[in-house]
């Protein structure tokens, strides 16, 4: 875009602004789109299950525990590389779902979530008791 029709964009842009007067600056925008809870829907733990991978990193594999209180629990294994990096060797975090697309850990240290983005795709956050210790870890499908 050249220079000039910019800004004679630029000047269109202000007049509609300025011709609305400040009530249209203050009032809320309308609702047209879904609050994000509507717009996913829910899982069933078997969504969740299986290998995960990320960048070639060996998969991480989340298994169904033992159920217990018509709960079942998810059981996470992080791969030999991610356990050295973390500095958390031969941990498994048991996590329950906490609404329709992500997965919490139920011990908190380190705190882990687990989030579906799509039927293929998801994001595992860790975060440490201390500052800096923070992992957020796009992953997909290792089928």
């Amino acid at each position: 875009m050249t220079k000039p029709l910019r800004i004679a964009a630029s000047a269109l842009v202000l007049s509609g602004l300025l011709a609305t007067g400040t009530q249209a600056l203050a009032a809320p925008a309308a609702a047209t789109a879904p609050a994000p809870e509507a717009t996913q829907a829910a899982h069933p733990v078997a969504d969740f299950l299986g290998s995960w991978s990320s960048l070639g990193l060996a998969p991480l594999t989340i298994t169904a525990g033992k159920a217990s209180g018509g709960v079942t629990p998810l059981e996470l294994k992080l791969p030999a590389p991610l356990e050295k990096l973390t500095g958390l060797v031969g941990r498994t975090f048991i996590l329950r779902q906490v609404d329709g697309t992500t997965l919490h850990s139920v011990n908190d240290d380190p705190e882990v979530s687990f989030t579906l983005t799509s039927q293929n795709s998801a994001l595992l956050k860790m975060k440490g008791k201390k500052a800096g210790q923070v992992m957020n870890l796009p992953l997909s499908r290792a089928d």
